[in-house]
């Protein structure tokens, strides 16, 4: 398997050939994403959910395409919406997306709370305005604790940090690194159903998540640059970015 500097550059010098269309890719990307957040009420979550599935498609078979050496067009992104099954698919994967990270989410959620606030009507608390934050008991419940116990768990900022990114943040980095290849195989051809792009990307990520994780990682540099260029840097880092992802999914299943 190629190294990740090596995926990156394949992925620059394809990338390079036809900035243009990656670029107007991307604007309509995030004109697609930032429009669909406009619509008030539960018509504009609705028709979120039902879109961000067939975009995320489209977006998936656009830079597999120019990681393989071809031609993206701008109406790769609709593609989903010409065909029936992969409208279907691209739906329900991500639909089923959804319904696998909410649970978990919530779940170490309510683990983060019961061991940062004490007990769950600590939380009811707060958030009822009941008890001033100077006041509320932010540490582990002493109960939790004992003679091996770390001392970070103190109360304080470091708790809130670190409790927040073992108990939240790290499970949910490794469940979308196990979910990250479902549109490359459903745009790739390789799997027709959203539950079998789940299963095949799943089985795929198995001794892989470390890579991923360390490619995704080593754009964090350019993250920051483009955020001092209001954000204008994105236009040309989210195109970089997804065709080295797309050399990785090439990789990953050759």
């Amino acid at each position: 398997m190629k190294t990740n500097s090596e995926l990156k550059s394949e992925a620059y010098n394809l990338i390079s050939e036809d900035w243009g269309i990656a670029i107007g890719a991307t604007v309509v990307i995030f004109i697609i994403s930032f429009a669909a957040g406009l619509i008030p009420s539960i018509i504009g979550e609705i028709l979120s959910l039902l879109i961000a599935g067939p975009i995320a498609f489209g977006t998936a078979l656009f830079f597999l395409k120019i990681s393989k050496g071809e031609k993206g067009e701008i109406e790769d992104l609709f593609r989903a919406f010409k065909s029936k099954e992969a409208l279907l698919s691209s739906i329900s994967a991500y639909l089923l997306t959804v319904l696998i990270f909410v649970p978990i989410v919530l779940f170490c959620g309510v683990i983060w709370v019961a061991l940062f606030l004490g007990d769950i009507e600590n939380l009811s608390n707060v958030l009822l305005g009941g008890v001033n934050f100077e006041d509320s008991p932010y540490s582990l419940d002493p109960n939790l604790l004992n003679e091996y116990s770390s001392p970070i768990f103190d109360s304080g900022i470091v708790t809130i940090v670190l409790s927040a990114i073992i108990i939240i943040f790290l499970p949910i980095v490794i469940l979308s690194l196990i979910l990250s290849q479902v549109f490359f195989l459903l745009a790739d051809q390789k799997a027709n159903k959203g539950f079998e792009a789940i299963k095949m990307s799943w089985n795929l990520m198995k001794g892989n998540k470390k890579k991923l994780f360390l490619l995704q990682l080593s754009f964090i540099g350019w993250v920051i640059l483009s955020v001092f260029t209001l954000f204008i840097g994105f236009l040309f880092l989210y195109p970089y970015m997804m065709t080295s992802f797309s050399k990785f999914y090439q990789n990953l299943y050759d």
